[in-house]
């Protein structure tokens, strides 16, 4: 049982020692800087104590004189080393905060969209904010004010009980409750906290989505609803700031009066020990003194202790988070593929489930390099999800997805998606100028090339318009464009990439029919030579593919060209001719 848990203690603190040791020499200068600096500044109440005594029994200016200098000497170097200590250990602990966010970033960057289905956005940010705090505090404030505490009292009450071993026992006797109270009053303030930064959390997110929303807010006329609810929840907020502000009350004033007693206490039985000839007035002034210094490193134990509890619950949730694999990654048993794709693409009796749910079942299709086909089928059939399967979002058997006769498995990602563009049917838009969402995929492209693309994408006429054309910032998830302009952005980007394989999802839904007649006339030639993969509810949109396939719940139900599925008088034909006279009536 203790080797099992000396083992998860372990594995619990192996995400952050493991830059202990890239920094160790920060943490052992910042240990030597600890001791010295304490070191120092503890022997100031001792000299302290020895100047009164000395002057009681008539000493010189010179020899006084002397005792000053030292004790501003030990000042200023302890001030030296108590620097040194937290240009060391706090400023490793904020390199550890980098890394570790580094770290976790690229993770999250490496899961599958899969995760992303079943966690919060909320949760994750909450890891990369909160939880990451208050690991950095685990790795260096807590184990500053430890050694500051123990080194403190070790060496601080050392020299009490040298002076006066009865006097320390009446000084001490009081603080020892001190670090229990502390560490409670810490815990119950670090709950009010985490609800305060929920609380947060939850207006932060009311704000964002009225300002994303507020066309909608104000087409309905919500104004004054939304209003009343935001003032519903800053109320809260300051109820809960309120509670918080009533208990840090408590706090101070119950610290003071514990420290209150021990210097009543030492004064009480210091002064009749003065007064009995005990001991010398110096030894009592060098106790208050000591206990002065002692006060803090006692409160800092407590503190220590509610930054550990705090520290590990997060540092809990952070392991938890990498340790959650991809269920999508390069399998390293295998040689993977690494070579120029050209496009060919089979597909055998592919089977695929989601969460349990049959998503896709038996689908058979072989697309040669070059060839253009066309995904047809009802909201719900399945066609996102087989072109998702082609770039590996979520895992897919063996023995059923082939690129170039490859088992898409034996390909490494990176050479997968760098040859394989997608332009999504819900296009995602960083907040950046045009032309850097555009070349996106291609970083290094010149802006000839972006513009060509643009122009592919039937964007180029509408950047055009816009006061600094492609440097114009487009907003959080492109919100200063409309939804056309998004998905005419998101093809541009997708055809910078020059890919052999080109996947276009529904991307010319928000546009007008002008527009998207357009935008085929311009793709063809970008089409030429390239296996694509259209998905279309518009029929006008896929009629002029190699191959056309019409998806009913996951089955292939219709396979063929324009004109054969035409013929054949289905489900495809019965969409086309109901389009048609879509069209027909909006020329009336």
């Amino acid at each position: 049982m203790d080797d099992k848990n000396t083992h998860t203690t372990q594995s619990r603190f192996s995400t952050i020692t493991k830059y202990f040791r890239q920094y160790r020499w920060y943490l052992i200068w910042g240990g030597i800087a600890v001791f010295t600096a304490n070191s120092l500044i503890l022997i100031t109440p001792a000299i302290t104590g020895k100047i009164i005594n000395r002057l009681q029994e008539g000493a010189s200016i010179d020899e006084i004189r002397n005792y000053v200098l030292i004790t501003i000497a030990l000042a200023l170097v302890s001030g030296v080393f108590r620097f040194t200590t937290r240009r060391t250990i706090i400023w490793m602990s904020r390199y550890l905060e980098y890394d570790l966010r580094g770290e976790l970033f690229a993770h999250l960057l490496r899961l599958s969209p899969s995760f992303y289905h079943r966690t919060r956005t909320g949760d994750i940010m909450a890891r990369m904010t909160n939880d990451l705090e208050a690991v950095r505090q685990l790795a260096g404030p807590a184990i500053m004010y430890s050694a500051n505490a123990v080194i403190n009292l070790v060496i601080g009450v050392s020299f009490m009980i040298y002076l006066s071993p009865k006097l320390t026992l009446y000084a001490v006797i009081p603080l020892v409750i001190m670090p229990f109270s502390v560490n409670r009053i810490a815990n119950m303030i670090h709950k009010r906290q985490s609800k305060i930064q929920e609380h947060f959390a939850t207006i932060t997110t009311a704000v964002q989505e009225n300002l994303a929303g507020v066309r909608v807010v104000k087409a309905f006329q919500q104004e004054d609803a939304e209003i009343r609810y935001f003032e519903k929840l800053s109320r809260k907020y300051i109820d809960l700031n309120m509670d918080l502000a009533k208990l840090q009350g408590i706090f101070i004033p119950l610290m003071r009066l514990v420290a209150a007693v021990s210097y009543l206490t030492v004064f009480y039985f210091g002064g009749l020990a003065v007064i009995n000839g005990e001991i010398g007035l110096g030894t009592v002034i060098a106790f208050f003194a000591y206990l002065g210094l002692l006060h803090w490193p006692v409160i800092a134990i407590g503190w220590v202790l509610s930054l550990y509890q705090r520290g590990v619950a997060s540092l809990d949730r952070i392991n938890r988070l990498l340790h959650t694999e991809p269920e999508v990654a390069d399998d390293n048993n295998g040689k993977l593929f690494d070579k120029k794709i050209t496009g060919k693409i089979e597909l055998k009796n592919l089977r695929f489930s989601y969460d349990s749910h049959p998503v896709l079942d038996d689908i058979t299709l072989t697309v040669n390099p070059g060839q253009t086909v066309g995904l047809v089928g009802l909201t719900g059939s399945g066609k996102t999800t087989l072109v998702n399967l082609l770039t590996r979002q979520f895992p897919v058997p063996r023995g059923q997805v082939f690129i170039d006769d490859i088992d898409i498995n034996d390909w490494k990602l990176k050479t997968l998606r760098q040859y394989i563009a997608i332009s999504p049917q819900e296009p995602f838009l960083f907040s950046d100028t045009i032309a850097e969402n555009i070349r996106f995929g291609k970083p290094d492209a010149n802006m000839e090339a972006v513009i060509s693309a643009s122009e592919v994408a039937a964007l180029s006429k509408d950047v055009h318009e816009f006061p600094k054309g492609f440097d114009t910032m487009v907003g959080e998830r492109g919100i200063t464009l409309s939804g056309g302009q998004k998905q005419r952005t998101s093809i541009a980007r997708a055809i910078l990439v020059e890919p052999a394989i080109l996947i276009l999802d529904d991307t010319t839904s928000a546009v007008d029919t002008e527009t998207e007649h357009e935008i085929q006339q311009h793709i063809r030639s970008v089409l030429k030579g390239r296996t694509s993969i259209i998905i279309s509810h518009r029929i006008s949109s896929v009629k002029d593919a190699d191959i056309i396939i019409y998806l009913e719940q996951g089955h292939i139900v219709e396979q063929g060209t324009h004109e054969e599925l035409v013929k054949l008088g289905g489900h495809y034909a019965k969409l086309y001719h109901a389009q048609l006279l879509e069209e027909e009536l909006e020329q009336l």
